[in-house]
């Protein structure tokens, strides 16, 4: 790019250096060869030394002739190549002429360029030079830009890599000092990072095992004492056995006096064979250990991790039909909740107890008494009614100021899509402004309807992907 801004500017200052070095060539006197030419005389086409002008010069005709120095002589006219014997002062502007613009008098008045557009070769020839002479300043501020640019990417690769830099001590002695870039600023940040990550998580491993331990622990003591209680039954009733072996092998009279006492026995191991009957039933010995990860790396042992859900949203909403479609999987004839309804819905490996909370406008102040220890919250619109969008949009905007909410799931469900003329998803999340309204918060849109059912177990795979780990949502 350097090499071909000198181009230019050598091609704009060629007439400048032409006039240089004529002037530092030796050009005699036209006048008296034995002086030297310092002058030009632009009407009698002369070279002059100041003496012989002076002198030639001096009458009144003469003394009108235009002469400058030599240095600005200008440069001689071209012939026209058609007609040698006239000079080239002017130029065609025509387009189809563009080739070859250049033409003497005769070509203008009878030649191929009559009647064309036409400048005098002077002005013309200022002109493009004007116009080179912009060119190039503004190639000049260009590449001025362009070398200021490159400056600044050699100083940013230079403080990205780092590297030995020279730095005067106290003393003024000049010595190497090494000069951290940014990229090992960048890596030292991510390693103290994942040093600090895997310090926690180190720690919530050590909960998790304290965890798992402990609950090893009591599993065991309670089937070791199982296995006593096991042991003592099993003596009792080897016991009685014998005693009834024994009585078989006396006489009719011991038979018959010791008839309350085999009754008695008899009842005994009745009972003790019924108890353990409902123990058996009741529990299933599996050496198993169930274990489940939340998503914040703590750990549920057991076949259901249990989660408490709060549904909320305007009366006739869908809020019960959506609860007693997932309970039963049956649709119920919509009845206003007065007060509440309380359901446990298992699904996977997860167990919701979800809070049905009426949603008249004279029970919504009760609304912040379910809130507590809620990790979900289920809030249901009603797609067919735009007229109590805006509604649903200020009550779910109290619900995220809450302070016992903040790190609850938001789950919306836009029900009764089925419905003609019903708010699409797409249209509710732009009405609502969720993005805006739910920044910073786990929140997910899910269009349903609770007749069917449709898309209500797909909100239920969201709630479970958001709870629990990636990789146990299929964990028995």
């Amino acid at each position: 790019q350097g090499v071909g801004v000198w181009c230019l500017r050598g091609c704009v200052f060629t007439a400048r250096r032409q006039g240089a070095a004529a002037a530092a060539c030796i050009i005699r006197c036209d006048e008296d060869e034995t002086h030297t030419a310092s002058m030009y005389c632009t009407v009698c086409a002369t070279h002059l030394c100041a003496e012989c002008s002076q002198l030639t010069h001096s009458t009144r005709t003469l003394t009108k002739h235009r002469r400058v120095p030599l240095a600005d002589k200008p440069h001689e006219k071209m012939l026209c190549p058609q007609h040698q014997v006239h000079a080239i002062e002017f130029v065609c502007l025509e387009d189809s002429c563009q080739p070859g613009p250049l033409m003497c008098c005769v070509c203008k008045e009878y030649g191929k360029h009559q009647g064309h557009k036409h400048a005098v070769l002077e002005a013309e020839a200022n002109q493009i030079r004007a116009s080179i002479l912009d060119m190039a300043h503004c190639i000049r501020t260009f590449t001025e830009e362009v070398s200021e640019y490159s400056r600044k990417l050699v100083g940013i690769v230079q403080q990205i890599e780092g590297g030995e830099q020279i730095v005067e001590d106290s003393m003024g002695m000049a010595h190497t000092e090494h000069v951290s870039g940014t990229a090992e600023s960048a890596r030292s940040c991510v390693r103290a990072y994942f040093a600090d990550l895997h310090e926690t998580l180190c720690r919530q491993e050590e909960m998790a095992l304290s965890v798992v331990d402990a609950h090893v622990r009591e599993r065991l003591i309670w089937l070791r004492q199982q296995q006593e209680d096991m042991t003592i039954l099993l003596s009792q009733v080897s016991t009685a056995c014998l005693h009834c072996e024994k009585t078989l092998q006396q006489d009719d009279c011991r038979v018959v006096l010791a008839k309350q006492e085999i009754n008695r026995l008899l009842e005994t191991l009745q009972k003790q064979q019924q108890q353990f009957t409902e123990l058996a039933d009741h529990i299933q010995l599996d050496a198993g250990i169930p274990v489940t990860f939340t998503k914040d790396n703590r750990v549920h042992i057991g076949p259901k991790m249990e989660i408490r859900v709060v549904t909320l949203g305007l009366d006739g909403a869908g809020k019960t039909t959506i609860l007693f479609k997932l309970k039963q999987d049956e649709f119920m004839q919509p009845i206003p909740t007065i007060g509440f309804n309380v359901e446990t819905v298992e699904y996977k490996n997860l167990k919701f107890t979800i809070w049905d909370v009426g949603g008249k406008h004279k029970l919504r102040p009760l609304w912040k008494h379910y809130y507590l220890n809620t990790q979900a919250v289920v809030f249901v619109i009603d797609s067919c009614h735009r007229d109590r969008l805006m509604e649903s949009h200020s009550e779910l905007a109290k619900l995220l100021t809450e302070k016992e909410l903040r790190d609850a799931l938001l789950l919306i469900f836009a029900n009764k899509q089925d419905f003609p003329g019903a708010v699409s998803v797409e249209e509710m999340t732009e009405l609502l402004s969720l993005h805006k309204l739910c920044c910073g918060r786990s929140w997910h849109i899910q269009g349903c309807d609770a007749r069917s059912g449709m898309g209500l177990h797909e909100g239920l795979d969201w709630l479970s992907r958001q709870l629990v780990a990636a990789g146990v949502l299929d964990v028995a």
